[in-house]
């Protein structure tokens, strides 16, 4: 089993790899929300700070007590510049569910797909998959129960505890737990995905049970490929954010490129995790056992023998 999901996970990457282009497009896309969306905050705090003690504090360092007065500051309104990032983040949210068929269309014939063929199978499955995640809002909010239920008996075991570190540690074992199942029910949700662009499936209700009975027939096989995959991702920003907090608060160009190395980090492990579903589902729930031919052999026919004709008969009038 362990070649076979190291087979599955690196053919997700050769796929990534061979089909970088939508990877670099949606960082782009990304990249293009994000600067837009922080546009008006950043126009705002340039006006109402600029010249001012609380805009050099800022400026040499991260100063938490000197951020948090900016709420209260009524020619800055933070809260009301910053809806505009909210706005196009959630305008990202929506690409990505629109160009999830495209993506995984491409990934599934493996070329590059025409600029009308991409968009065409974008919108063919764009409303199936908003279907469908408005179905994964029902086993999310079940997880966040669980972690919800888990947090707070934590918080009461741990108040009860001589030792400080108990309720520290199951708060993080509560948070491990929820992120585990969390990505399960991410898992599910992108074999349904991949299911229904393979087999050009519109119904989401039975597509997600037949997806449910290929993800759980051999539960951590793709779930271990998707661990590892966001275990990467999660060791690459944890890895960026030491170095930032090794840089002096004046190198913003640094700042800002590290973090553009964590979002494209995250990019990167999303569509990597759907390239190792796609291959797997290529794998093994596309395999079709082909009917057995039965040779006919047609044999050739037997050759006449001649009649005897038996004994020759005198003449009747002899």
């Amino acid at each position: 089993m362990a070649d076979e999901q190291k087979g599955a996970m690196a053919a997700g990457y050769s796929l990534l790899w061979r089909r970088q282009s939508v990877l670099w497009w949606v960082f782009v896309v990304n990249f293009i929300c994000g600067g837009i969306g922080t546009v008006p905050a950043a126009i705002q705090l340039h006006r109402a700070l600029d010249h001012t003690l609380a805009q050099e504090k800022l400026s040499r360092g991260f100063d938490l007590g000197m951020f948090a007065e900016l709420f209260r500051l009524p020619n800055v309104n933070i809260i009301r510049t910053s809806t505009t990032s909210y706005l196009f983040a959630l305008l990202f949210v929506f690409f990505m569910l629109f160009v999830s068929g495209g993506i995984l269309e491409s990934y599934r014939q493996d070329r590059r797909l025409t600029t009308s063929e991409f968009f065409a199978a974008s919108g063919a499955f764009f409303w199936p998959f908003v279907r469908l995640m408005l179905l994964s809002i029902i086993p999310f909010v079940i997880v966040s129960m669980i972690y919800h239920g888990l947090s707070k008996s934590a918080d009461k075991i741990g108040d009860r505890a001589i030792a400080d570190q108990v309720e520290i540690f199951m708060g993080w074992g509560a948070f491990l737990i929820f992120m585990l199942l969390a990505l399960a029910v991410r898992l599910w949700f992108d074999i349904a995905q991949v299911r229904a662009v393979a087999q050009s499936e519109r119904r989401m209700w039975r597509n997600l049970w037949r997806a449910w009975s290929l993800t759980w027939g051999e539960p951590w096989r793709l779930f271990w490929i998707y661990l590892r995959i966001s275990l990467v991702a999660w060791i690459v920003m944890l890895i960026v954010l030491v170095i930032w907090a090794k840089l002096p608060p004046t190198a913003t160009s640094v700042t800002f490129l590290l973090l553009e190395i964590i979002i494209f980090a995250q990019l990167m492990a999303r569509l990597w995790q759907l390239a190792g579903a796609t291959a797997w589902y290529q794998r093994h729930a596309e395999m079709v056992v082909a009917p057995a031919v039965v040779e006919v052999v047609e044999s050739a026919p037997e050759p006449e023998l001649p009649r005897d004709p038996g004994p020759e008969l005198p003449p009747a009038d002899a």
